[in-house]
């Protein structure tokens, strides 16, 4: 117990969170085969003190259209950019996509009657909010609160067997819960699921990325955290999803990329046509990030003298 407490002190202070975006150059329903490995182009590294994560995708005219989170560990937030794809090697961005007052991730992305929508996580503002795109991708607008008064984490809209169905995990609840939503149009009204929270398991409820249909199933990425967070994804294959019931089972597990720059977690895997957009991490020293951490600490210190 010493040791590992000593080992997450040490990872806090002198080793953090290092995220990028890769891309792999095979469809997300190859990751179903057992230890698939496709090939990876990862972003350039990003500038010590921010990092790249949650990636989402939209294929237009031959231009492939990366929405994700850039966290900046100085400001202690993250803000949605989104970055344009012709060659894998060389992304042209980022620019800001959206941002706010409080921490924005997950920007996840609708394709709907020719207009494109984001369901961006805003967990501070303890609500799930729809933007829709005026100019894709730079300028979006909030047109609803589609969930509020609830801190929802990794939000995922998506259409099956005729009904519209959100799925994410709670700040305020257990991280290993999942919560489902249903409506009949994407706007609304959206009616909390009969079971929830419909699972709890650390190693396969919270959402990590685009749902997808392969051999006549819905196939449902979400986070394994069970060994640390951003460890693994698991692929579900959803067996049964109504207004009351909720079944699913694992398919098949996606490591770390061990091999290659960014071999200490993955947490995202996005749809993008022939291709899947998917996130990495590797730490590394940030100063900026041990400035906040010991503010983080030495403000703690001061609440518990207090008490």
């Amino acid at each position: 117990m010493r040791n590992s407490l000593l080992t997450m002190a040490y990872r806090g202070l002198f080793r953090h969170a290092d995220w990028n975006i890769g891309v792999a150059h095979a469809p997300i329903g190859a990751f179903l085969q057992p230890n698939a490995r496709p090939l990876v182009s990862w972003f350039p590294p990003t500038k010590r003190g921010k990092f790249l994560a949650d990636p989402f995708a939209v294929v237009r005219d031959g231009t492939t259209y990366i929405l994700c989170e850039e966290f900046d560990y100085a400001a202690n937030k993250g803000r949605i950019v989104s970055f344009e794809l012709t060659d894998w090697l060389h992304p042209s961005g980022p620019k800001v996509a959206i941002e706010l007052p409080t921490h924005i991730s997950y920007p996840y992305l609708i394709e709907y009657q020719g207009a494109i929508y984001c369901t961006p996580e805003t967990h501070q503002a303890r609500e799930i909010a729809l933007y829709k795109a005026e100019e894709f991708p730079h300028q979006w607008i909030r047109i609803a609160s589609l969930i509020s008064d609830f801190s929802g984490l990794d939000a995922t809209i998506f259409q099956y067997e005729g009904r519209w169905w959100l799925t994410c995990a709670c700040k305020d609840a257990d991280l290993a819960q999942l919560f489902v939503w249903y409506a009949w149009d994407l706007l609304g009204p959206w009616t909390p699921h009969a079971g929830n929270p419909v699972k709890t398991d650390i190693r396969s409820s919270r959402p990590a990325g685009t749902p997808f249909m392969h051999d006549g199933y819905l196939h449902r990425p979400a986070q394994d955290c069970s060994r640390s967070y951003g460890g693994g994804i698991v692929l579900n294959r959803v067996t049964r999803l109504t207004p009351t019931e909720f079944e699913e089972e694992p398919v098949t597990v996606i490591e770390p990329y061990e091999n290659g720059p960014y071999r200490d977690g993955i947490h995202t895997v996005s749809a993008a046509g022939d291709v899947t957009i998917i996130d990495g991490l590797r730490r590394r020293f940030a100063s900026s990030a041990l400035r906040r951490n010991v503010a983080q600490i030495l403000d703690q210190t001061k609440v518990s003298i207090q008490h």
